[in-house]
């Protein structure tokens, strides 16, 4: 089976057909077709980086579908064909993951709580500051350890 993305003259993959038979005879039949350019794409991504899909843009430069892009401060790295933060991404570990944030155009900590069904159960039904005070004599022990609430 041969797959082709029809992609617009903006680069931006419109849709991914099926077909089976010659690979440049199928191409230049559906370029008379759609009236757009008809790359083919690959579902083990052995060549132009990736699969396409309806929404994604080719790279000529880097002869690549990519992904959009996931936030203005970031470059496309024409190698790789992925998008690249403004600066390294920490590591992430068991306790804490990171997240880009774009107003601050910096990676933000995030702590990761593992919290016992009955407390998380608990915290679910809190969305102030003050209905947590309230509940907190209610959590576990551990709970209000891993929240600080002492």
């Amino acid at each position: 089976m041969k797959y082709f993305a029809i992609v617009t003259a903006e680069n931006l993959v419109e849709q991914v057909i099926t077909a089976s038979g010659n690979s440049e005879e199928l191409k230049v039949q559906y370029e008379s077709i759609f009236g757009k350019q008809c790359i083919e794409t690959f579902r083990d991504g052995s060549q132009r980086k990736r699969f396409a899909g309806p929404g994604m843009s080719y790279s000529d430069a880097a002869d690549a579908f990519i992904y959009s892009k996931p936030f203005n401060s970031w470059v496309l790295n024409n190698e790789t064909a992925e998008w690249e933060a403004p600066q390294a991404k920490p590591a992430d570990t068991d306790t804490e993951y990171y997240s880009w944030d774009e107003s601050s155009v910096s990676w933000t900590k995030n702590i990761v709580f593992n919290l016992s069904q009955a407390d998380s159960d608990l915290l679910a039904t809190v969305s102030t500051v003050e209905e947590l005070e309230a509940i907190k004599d209610q959590l576990s022990e551990d709970g209000r350890a891993q929240l600080n609430l002492g």
